[in-house]
């Protein structure tokens, strides 16, 4: 972990389906592993998930952890900086909040 590339989420809405950031990553025949706290496939109130190309490298992997929950603030983090900034985006793009390098000051 102390080698991860991170960036956080602040106040982001409802996230895409866990499956759909593996499908953004590496396509949709992409053959993965995931873990996180959905209650469904299409839940979009998640706040944590993990994804692995098992095809892939030990690099081609990326961790989204909440820090806080309110407000919400995503942890998006993987030893690949290129997939830690295209879930960043990715999440952003569906979900809205604020991309920051560092974590937030919470109270």
């Amino acid at each position: 972990m102390h080698d991860d590339f991170v960036l956080y989420l602040e106040s982001p809405g409802d996230r895409p389906a866990y499956y759909k950031i593996a499908d953004y990553l590496w396509g949709k025949a992409a053959n993965i592993d995931s873990d996180g706290n959905s209650s469904h496939p299409d839940d979009t109130q998640w706040t944590e998930v993990s994804l692995i190309l098992r095809s892939g490298n030990e690099r081609d992997l990326v961790h989204v952890d909440p820090v806080s929950v309110t407000p919400l603030v995503l942890e998006i983090r993987s030893p690949d900086e290129e997939i830690t900034k295209r879930v960043a985006a990715y999440l952003q793009e569906v979900a809205g909040g604020v991309i920051l390098q560092k974590p937030p000051k919470l109270a």
